[in-house]
């Protein structure tokens, strides 16, 4: 526990190595000085009715005991100043400078008389603004860590009703004084709420109205480049949903400790409302080299053009540093209170301030404001005395001046003071903390696939136009999604005592988001999908905006009556009885947010179409695979029209095992046995089988199905537990010459390196639903629906152990390069993620091979990867879709739902061009009209629209689409 308090201590005190901690009082009496120095500050005191600057006067040997008396000369002025005796001795006396403040560099000479003799000390005094210093009160909200999550929500409610108390204890305080607190994290409000009665949620919501507690909008901290599109707005719906149900607005979020943000959250702001963001990232963990964007606040300009004003502070650790180490703490208290040290001005922010502010004002900081926030750690208790140490402060400093704050106020302030001169900045602030998901890669994997199911479920719901569409049962699905992408996932000792029973019951309760979101979104497709159930039948629903031709499975329960199978018309279908006993069926030109009937029937097995595969060769009508005997991986990836190998040497899908995460201890997997699996005509696959170092076994499945435009790639490792520092990858080197490489992030994406904001991680990427390596005249689109970690070029997560502040390994540039590392597995941290995972994982990948590269094809292919074609028993009638059809050769549909109210269909488009696009809606029924009407998150009608809009070049759109 001692080694661990002082990495936790560490951990906050990176930029405060520098600053001196001076006390008054000593247990034993130090010596007597023997010298004195001058410290300037850019502080001003109030003194003798007027706002004077203040130096530090410091006594150097020892403390000051006796009378003395300070001559001051200074810019033509004299003056002096008496000190008075201290029994137990100052270290340091602040000196009120005479005259007004000055306006260029100046010097101060001081002659120090005490016990008959004479000290001199000279220094020099820039000029200095007046600063107004914004401090926001909370406790850092950590979904576990400290303790078990039932213990950390009880201490994060709790601190809503002392802060309450405090609150109406300060309200005659001078108003920069009085208390505000801020919640973080909406998680603990909306659990508030829920436990509170009706006397207590009026109490609550009274003090919210009178400023006294603060709503932001984010439900938690969350790893906002690992959730999808939808994810990312549901993180703000709860909050921002509730908040209005009381008429109160939200236009704010705080993000603690986690360094980076997804540019989504720009992207989406004029949907969210969500338009300002502050982020206190940690002060040194595995961060890279996002420091470089502390105090540098700017328009964060998306794609799209939409704006959020976004400031980074410096870390939200600076309360623990100064004062929450010295209390009572988690470290030290199974359950930590409020403390009251009677001395609220002590270990507060003299001297540090001062040195943060000219630290500021030596980068010609352009701002006379700032902020940071005043947390006494990690899920701690509130500090009750904080009013009285910011009266204190502000009855003795005309500057800085606090103000005890929320965001919402900050922003107000300063976007008033400040709005033509905040720079405009566009980029993916890329993040860092993402890397820790692959301690769990079977339960990301789940995670990840909850989401699109459930998105899934949303369009079979809305394309049948079922009734009763069961939106609040959903909203708790999607935040249990959510949570498991909140930046906690165990205990700060996961790693140093992984068997504690803290530690095992609060990743059981973090895993349970994972597993419920996987269980409950799946039972919301088949509620979707159901009804009375036709015998021998079955329906295939397409839940994107894309016509398509795709395989679909069918249990061999579901398929007894035979292996023939026709469409509604009474045309065969290509089919092929599998080696599993599921009946595998082709599904052909399938229109966009539809459903298709198909019947099974006794018979034969009809096919048109012929797939050929040998123990190394795979082919069918688009595509020819190659593989390596000896490795299993694939040598030749070669598709029909385009004159190359797209497979370069080492083979693609390439198993890699770094022992201790290191490069020169390398180790792949062979030898290789190779058997064949399906031998078509319709379906072929082979089994690769191999001795895998770090596991038990490893198998893959490659398989082409005729017709079928894309390779699929299925590995199973089953992973042994080792908790050594390890990395799992599977490498794709692909080639293609002068490849430019892009991938999907939430609501768009960008071009790895051009698109990214400096000092954004460039170590690791994580994706959506697609990476495209392609030139001007060829390339392939790659899809991991499970693993979304990836490294371009090289794998340049190996050896980055620690917590790496400020260290080399942390890469500032990304060159171009067609090779990539699918980042599965990895137990790299020394605290919070997993030590160790074992058994079987599943990973999926999809290779399509193009012409040159086109967004809007790259967009559908990876949702068509990342959604698949549902097979459901056949229930209601035998065609089923969207009243409506949408046209557009550069417009997606990124999700649909139907509308929570129940009138209409809630569509979000992306515009995939880098120019203005129009977008055509249809009724299918041309006695039909629409009636479109822009809409927001909470789905409330905006503004009308026409049946053909545009949507500016790469943005995003929230529409209503209704009969009228």
């Amino acid at each position: 526990m001692n080694r661990l308090k002082r990495w936790y201590t560490d951990k906050y005190c990176v930029l405060l190595l520098a600053v001196m901690t001076v006390s008054a009082a000593h247990a034993q009496q130090t010596p007597a000085f023997t010298s004195i120095g001058l410290q300037p500050t850019v502080a001003y005191l109030k003194y003798q009715g007027r706002s004077a600057r203040m130096v530090r006067l410091l006594f150097h040997g020892g403390n000051s005991y006796a009378p003395a008396m300070a001559y001051m000369t200074f810019n033509g002025l004299y003056d002096s100043i008496p000190l008075t005796a201290a029994e137990k001795g100052i270290s340091v006396f602040e000196l009120p400078l005479p005259g007004a403040p000055v306006q260029h560099e100046t010097q101060l000479y001081v002659k120090l008389t005490s016990g008959g003799r004479e000290y001199t000390a000279r220094c020099m005094v820039a000029p200095a603004p007046e600063w107004k210093v914004y401090l926001l009160p909370h406790s850092h909200v950590d979904i576990g860590y400290t303790n078990v999550q039932e213990k950390v929500m009880k201490l994060h409610m709790n601190n809503i009703d002392e802060a309450i108390r405090i609150a109406e204890r300060t309200q005659n305080y001078p108003p920069d004084a009085r208390y505000k607190w801020n919640t973080e994290a909406f998680w603990v409000v909306d659990h508030y709420l829920a436990a509170a009665d009706e006397t207590k949620k009026k109490a609550f919501w009274e003090a919210v109205k009178k400023g006294w507690i603060i709503i932001d909008g984010a439900y938690a901290n969350i790893n906002t480049s690992v959730t999808d599109s939808r994810q990312l707005m549901q993180m703000f719906y709860t909050a921002v949903k509730t908040a209005k149900d009381h008429g109160l607005d939200i236009t704010t979020m705080f993000q603690g400790d986690v360094p980076g943000a997804s540019w989504g959250l720009a992207s989406q702001s004029g949907i969210t409302g969500i338009r300002y963001f502050w982020g206190a990232p940690n002060a040194s963990d595995r961060i890279g080299q996002s420091p470089g964007w502390r105090d540098r606040p700017f328009y964060w300009q998306s794609p799209g053009q939409q704006k959020m004003l976004y400031w980074q502070s410096e870390p939200y650790s600076i309360g623990y540093t100064l004062k929450g180490s010295k209390i009572p703490n988690f470290f030290t208290v199974e359950d930590p209170v409020p403390y009251y040290t009677g001395h609220p001005s002590e270990n507060f922010l003299n001297p540090y301030l001062f040195s943060y502010l000219a630290a500021l004002d030596k980068k010609k900081f352009p701002y006379n404001m700032t902020i940071m926030t005043w947390a006494m750690s990690d899920n701690a208790p509130i500090d009750p005395e904080l009013p009285e140490a910011v009266k204190a402060w502000n009855e003795r400093y005309t500057s800085p001046r606090l103000v005890i704050t929320s965001v919402k106020q900050f922003f107000t302030d300063f976007e008033a003071a400040y709005a033509d001169k905040i720079p405009v900045v566009s980029g993916d602030y890329t993040e860092f903390w993402t890397d820790g998901i692959a301690s769990a890669a079977r339960e990301t994997g789940f995670n990840r696939n909850a989401s699109e199911t459930l998105q899934q479920a949303d369009a079979v719901w809305a394309l049948r136009g079922k009734a009763d569409y069961p939106a609040t049962a959903i909203d708790t699905i999607w935040n249990n999604i959510l949570l498991f992408n909140e930046h906690t996932w165990g205990a700060y000792n996961s790693i140093s005592n992984p068997d504690d029973p803290k530690a095992v019951s609060q990743w059981g309760y973090k895993q349970s988001f994972a597993l419920k979101g996987h269980t409950q979104s799946a039972a919301m497709l088949t509620l979707a999908t159901g009804g009375d159930a036709i015998a021998n039948a079955i329906d295939v629903y397409n839940t994107i905006g894309e016509d398509r031709t795709e395989l679909v499975l069918v249990s061999a329960a579901q398929s007894t009556a035979g292996d023939l199978v026709k469409d509604s018309n009474g045309k065969k279908v290509p089919s092929q009885r599998l080696s599993t006993g599921e009946l595998a069926i082709l599904v052909q030109h399938i229109a966009p947010y539809a459903k298709q009937r198909f019947t099974i029937l006794a018979g034969k097995a009809y096919s048109n179409t012929k797939s050929v595969v040998s123990n190394t060769t795979l082919q069918n009508d688009l595509y020819k695979i190659t593989l390596n005997a000896a490795t299993g991986t694939i040598e030749k990836l070669e598709r029909s029209g385009i004159q190359h190998n797209l497979a370069d040497s080492g083979g693609l899908n390439r198993y890699s095992y770094l022992p201790g995460d290191s490069l020169q201890s390398i180790a792949y997997a062979g030898p290789a046995t190779i058997t064949i699996k399906e031998k078509g005509p319709l379906v072929v696959s082979v089994l690769v089988s191999a001795v895998a170092p770090g596991a038990n076994a490893l198998n893959t499945e490659i398989t082409l199905v005729a017709g079928v435009d894309r390779v699929q790639i299925i590995n199973t490792i089953d992973k042994k537990a080792i908790t050594k520092k390890e990395g799992v990858h599977f490498g794709f080197p692909f080639n293609v010459a002068d490849a430019q490489v892009r991938y999907s992030i939430p609501w768009g994406s960008i071009n790895v390196e051009a698109d990214q904001l400096q000092y954004a991680n460039r170590n690791w990427y994580t994706v959506q639903h697609w990476v495209d390596v392609s030139n001007k005249d060829y390339g392939v689109i790659w899809s991991t629906p499970d693993a979304p970690l990836f490294e371009v070029g090289a794998q340049t997560t190996a050896d980055l152990t620690g917590g790496l502040y400020d260290s080399p390994k942390w890469i500032s540039f990304t060159e171009q390069h067609p090779a990539i590392y699918s980042w599965v597995m990895n137990n790299l941290w020394h605290t919070n993620f997993r030590h160790a995972q074992e058994g079987p994982t599943t990973f999926r990948y999809y290779l399509t091979v193009h012409h040159g590269y086109d967004a809007y094809a790259a967009n559908q292919q990876g949702l068509a990867n990342h959604r698949p074609l549902i097979a459901a028993p056949a229930s209601g009638p035998a065609t089923e879709s969207l009243p409506f059809s949408i046209q557009s050769k550069s417009v997606y549909v990124e999700s649909l739902k139907p509308a929570a109210d129940g009138k209409g269909v809630i569509v979000w488009l992306v515009n995939a061009a880098p120019v203005e696009t129009s977008v055509s809606f249809r009724a299918n029924n041309t006695t039909a009209k629409l009636r479109l009407t822009a809409t927001n998150m909470l789905e409330e009608y905006k503004q009308s629209l026409d049946n053909t809009l545009t949507l500016p070049a790469k943005g995003v759109m929230m529409i209503r689409v209704e009969n009228k």
